[in-house]
C-alpha cells in the first residue's frame, strides 16, 4: 500500500510538469486570413452577375479581386517558406 501510494505521489507531482501535447496544430494560413478570401471570391462572384458593363469599373473591379486572391497565395508561400 505505501508503494503504490508513493508511485501515485510521484505521478501526481511529474505528470503536469510533463508537456503531454505540444499545443494546437499551426495552420498554414490564419483564418482571418480564409475568410477575407471567401469574401473576396464572393465579392468576385457578385460582380460577374451584376449585369452592365458600367463603364468598364465591374471589370477593373474584378481585376484587382484577382490581383488581391493572388497576393494571399503569395503571402502564405512566403509563411510556409518562412516558419
Amino acid at each position: 500500500m505505501k508503494i503504490a501510494t508513493l508511485i501515485l505521489l510521484v505521478l501526481m507531482i511529474t505528470l503536469p510538469t510533463i508537456p503531454s501535447l505540444s499545443g494546437p496544430p499551426q495552420r498554414d494560413s490564419p483564418a482571418e486570413l480564409e475568410a477575407a478570401r471567401k469574401q473576396l471570391q464572393g465579392a468576385k462572384y457578385n460582380l460577374e452577375r451584376a449585369g452592365s458593363d458600367w463603364g468598364g469599373h465591374r471589370v477593373a473591379a474584378t481585376k484587382h479581386i484577382d490581383e488581391a486572391l493572388w497576393e494571399l497565395g503569395e503571402a502564405e508561400k512566403w509563411a510556409r517558406e518562412h516558419k
